[in-house]
């Protein structure tokens, strides 16, 4: 079977890069398309895919008008690629470009997809999936009301994270801020760009606080979208190049302003607070589980990390081999 993967950030990546070895190994055949966005550039030149790939489109940034122009035009170039590809099943982890496409072909499309608070995406990409696979801690009305019917939505009991994470021969060599990371507190700015994104602290303020709060202890704060690198006393303020699990792996702890990274960060055994902005039905099982703490106060947060038990890393099968049974079971099976 021909199968086509839109992957558009580097989380949609790290999924893609563990389903194609599914995919491969039963004998399928996978193209991939990327788009032009720093931040997956940073993962794709450090992790091959063993697929072919394209660059299509390129993100449109934080402007509005620049995100429709930039969406409208990665369609129509899509449109022209895949009609001449002619796959059988198209996979998406929320590409509104990927869902409308297979749609305008009549290819069936499998949204993977864990964010239902992503509301413009979800409305986009959830009424046109054939299928939608989520985490098992979801519920259903979560999606359904975006307009899909509760029995196309099929549960997998992962987070997806594990996909990579348990993956350990696909992560690069360290480089140096992976490396400087040993013992540190790690701090991961927001995704400050995100449709579903309004209100969010300032970051640099906050780690310059926490960094005052651990006068013996590096942090580091991990910036997006720019490059930059500036050095405060114990404070790096870091916006290169990195791979998540490698500066996680042997910090003090960390302090996350996303979901993913936090994700990583639990099922690595490292302490974790959020300081994200919005609830997710991730952070809030995880909330529930305790093993997350949601915290700002930097002085508060310092108490949790001195006085908080490590608990155990939670036990989850691989994400990426709960989405390959289902997906053979409703269509590869049949090839």
């Amino acid at each position: 079977m021909k199968i086509w993967i839109d992957a558009l950030t580097p989380k949609h990546y790290l999924m893609t890069k563990a389903l194609e070895e599914n995919f491969i190994k039963d004998g399928h055949e996978v193209f991939v398309t990327l788009r032009e966005y720093e931040e997956l550039e940073r993962v794709y030149k450090r992790i091959k895919l063993e697929s072919k790939h394209f660059i299509v489109g390129s993100h449109g940034g934080g402007d509005l008008k620049a995100k429709l122009l930039q969406s409208g035009k990665r369609m129509l170039e899509l449109s022209s690629l895949i009609a001449d590809l002619k796959p059988e099943l198209s996979v998406s982890f929320g590409s509104p470009e990927a869902a409308r496409v297979s749609f305008g072909l009549s290819i069936p499309h499998v949204l993977i997809c864990d964010s239902p608070h992503s509301v413009f995406v979800c409305k986009l990409t959830v009424p046109l999936s054939s299928y939608l696979l989520t985490p098992w801690i979801i519920k259903k009305n979560k999606f359904a009301k975006y307009g899909i019917e509760y029995e196309r939505i099929i549960k997998y009991k992962s987070l997806d994270p594990t996909s990579w994470l348990y993956r350990k021969h696909i992560w690069p060599p360290k480089n140096k801020i992976e490396l400087a990371s040993t013992g540190a507190i790690v701090i991961r700015e927001i995704e400050y760009m995100a449709s579903y994104v309004k209100d969010f602290i300032n970051f640099e303020t906050f780690a310059l606080n926490v960094a005052s709060e651990y006068p013996d202890k590096k942090v580091i704060l991990l910036k997006r979208y720019f490059n930059v690198e500036k050095v405060s006393n114990n404070l790096i303020i870091y916006g290169g190049e990195f791979f998540g699990p490698n500066v996680l792996e042997n910090s003090y702890a960390f302090i996350g302003g996303g979901g993913t990274m936090s994700v990583e960060a639990i099922l690595l055994g490292i302490k974790t607070v959020s300081v994200f902005s919005y609830k997710t039905d991730v952070e809030e099982y995880l909330l529930r589980k305790g093993y997350l703490r949601r915290e700002s106060d930097p002085k508060k947060i310092k108490e949790f990390f001195q006085t908080s038990e490590k608990l155990p890393v939670p036990k989850l099968p691989d994400a990426s081999a709960e989405i390959y049974k289902i997906l053979k079971s409703l269509f590869l099976v049949r090839n």
